[in-house]
């Protein structure tokens, strides 16, 4: 069995490895990404709004929550998007 030291020493050379095997995104890819990200956050937007209408419009309160939620949700993802966008697209 391998000690601490041991499998920080294996864990080093795999990542080492992965770094070598993974190349630099070119900037026309990360360019093309982040387009189509933008596109994804445009339509995500869109859809909070539409969301946002349909709960202000709403009059049963089961309903109201689930638009809610659904508008909680849209949120994240629009925050996964354009947090991906910055990381992966530099942007």
């Amino acid at each position: 069995m391998l000690g601490y030291l041991g499998r920080a020493l294996l864990l080093k050379e795999q990542m080492e490895v992965l770094s070598i095997i993974q190349s630099p995104i070119s900037r026309s890819d990360k360019n093309r990404m982040r387009k189509n990200l933008e596109e994804i956050l445009v339509q995500q937007k869109e859809l909070e709004k539409r969301i946002a209408n349909f709960q202000k419009e709403e009059k049963v309160e089961d309903y109201r929550v689930f638009w809610q939620e659904l508008k909680g949700q849209y949120n994240q993802n629009t925050q996964t998007v354009s947090n991906y966008m910055v990381r992966k697209c530099n942007r």
